[in-house]
């Protein structure tokens, strides 16, 4: 007996490239919930249910899913007075960033904000938002979670990670 999926799969043309936000402007009108909107060069092992609720139950506008990222400058950096003189050397200083994993989910107001027939990212969406007193949350998830595909040393890490 063949079961029948509990989904129904849409598909709408973007007529020409709108940018990674663009052709959301295509469904105004269309979607009721907050959805789900995912760049196709990223591969993310999260628990979307969570996700979800994380989105509904901060009452948040967007949620970003965001990824900490450890960065190690290999030298000795040298902070300057304002006369040019060497005021400390730091030794291998580390920075800890959120970066973002081109994951959203989104609620349908925003849909809206999103200029016709033109090239818009998802970053000048957020930024419009935040400057429209939106709320932006942001879901944090380990780095070992998610793997950008578009590049091509990650892509070869993601090959042999998921073979």
């Amino acid at each position: 007996q063949e079961m029948k999926p509990k989904f129904k799969l849409s598909f709408i043309d973007e007529p020409k490239p709108l940018g990674t936000a663009g052709g959301l402007s295509l469904l105004e009108g269309k979607i009721k919930k907050p959805f789900i909107v995912t760049n196709c060069d990223t591969i993310i092992n999260i628990n979307f249910d969570d996700l979800m609720h994380f989105h509904i139950s901060h009452n948040n506008d967007a949620t970003l899913v965001v990824s900490s990222k450890e960065h190690i400058v290999p030298y000795g950096t040298c902070k300057l007075t304002k006369k040019g003189h060497l005021q400390k050397i730091i030794e291998k200083p580390k920075f800890d960033f959120f970066v973002n994993v081109g994951l959203y989910v989104l609620n349908p107001n925003l849909i809206k904000l999103i200029p016709k027939n033109t090239t818009y990212d998802m970053t000048d969406l957020i930024q419009l938002a935040k400057t429209k007193k939106k709320q932006i949350g942001a879901y944090p998830i380990d780095d070992e979670s998610w793997i950008d595909v578009g590049q091509w040393s990650e892509y070869h890490k993601a090959v042999d990670r998921l073979i």
